[in-house]
């Protein structure tokens, strides 16, 4: 089933294009009338059944192009057709982010359907390319792009900032690779972000950042959910470790660093001190190591 919204003012606009879509073989659809941008805000964010929306001239003539493309596209990823239903054709539409144009004068239903068709996949397209530019290949994990992009949108829609930065450095990677062989290490990889997923919450930012470190983005004020996170990390190596399966043992070094509203620090600043805490605290390892 295909959700359609129609947008338009005119009753006449709706009752042409849903007797044309009731009429179609090509796919199962369900079309719906909307009369203002607010109420197809409304729709997507609040039900998420918008599979792609169809915006008549006269809603275009009072919001504009511009605001369609900002709501609609780029902040909630739905694509849209216009509906020309004037004798001129909306040259605005051809630069804007709208997928195609329907010609309600010279209704083609059929190719109305084509463009309804291709608009979502062409949108599938765009959202594969997007997950593959933001994901991590081998581990499945985000990464780098994908954690920055994602922990600086979750900043921004936080009215007071408050959250904690984990980074996370694999021990002894080099001696898995020269021991074991590079396939072997890219499992070890792939093994730390299982047990990371397992560790943290759903709606946590975990990110491969770089060879074998790993970063994560936690959104609370609660620094008791940051020792649970780690006690969890700590369980889950152990019962990893003591697998007989396994030929390497694991270890995790975890820097921390929470976000200072009195210094109203940027991002990169709190990655910074994570970082610096997890280098003094492979220093600390590393030195208890040598003394046993």
């Amino acid at each position: 089933m295909v959700n359609i919204y129609i947008l338009t003012s005119d009753n006449k606009v709706y009752n042409k294009l849903k007797e044309g879509l009731n009429k179609t073989s090509y796919m199962d659809i369900a079309s719906y009338h909307l009369n203002s941008l607010d109420q197809l805000i409304d729709r997507i964010d609040n039900h998420q059944d918008v599979d792609v929306a169809l915006i008549s001239e006269d809603i275009v003539n009072v919001v504009s192009y511009n605001m369609i493309d900002r709501e609609i596209v780029k902040t909630r990823n739905t694509p849209y057709l216009i509906i020309n239903t004037s004798e001129k054709i909306l040259m605005e539409a051809i630069h804007s982010n709208a997928q195609d144009i329907i010609l309600l004068n010279n209704l083609d239903i059929d190719r109305a359907i084509w463009s309804i068709l291709h608009s979502l996949e062409r949108n599938k397209m765009i959202n594969r390319l997007y997950e593959d530019s933001i994901e991590d290949e081998l581990t499945g994990l985000y990464n780098r792009r994908g954690f920055l992009s994602l922990a600086k949108d979750a900043i921004r829609l936080m009215d007071n900032p408050s959250y904690h930065i984990l980074f996370i450095d694999m021990d002894k990677m080099k001696g898995i690779n020269d021991s074991h062989g590079h396939d072997v290490g890219d499992n070890a990889l792939k093994e730390a972000a299982r047990i990371l997923r397992t560790s943290f919450r759903e709606g946590d930012v975990i990110s491969r950042y770089g060879g074998d470190e790993f970063i994560v983005f936690v959104s609370t004020i609660n620094n008791k959910v940051i020792d649970n996170i780690k006690d969890r990390i700590s369980e889950n190596i152990e019962n990893f470790n003591q697998c007989d399966t396994s030929i390497y043992e694991l270890g995790l070094t975890i820097g921390h660093a929470k976000y200072d509203s009195v210094k109203k620090e940027s991002l990169q600043q709190v990655v910074n001190r994570a970082d610096k805490d997890m280098y003094l605290n492979k220093i600390e390892k590393l030195k208890k190591e040598d003394k046993s």
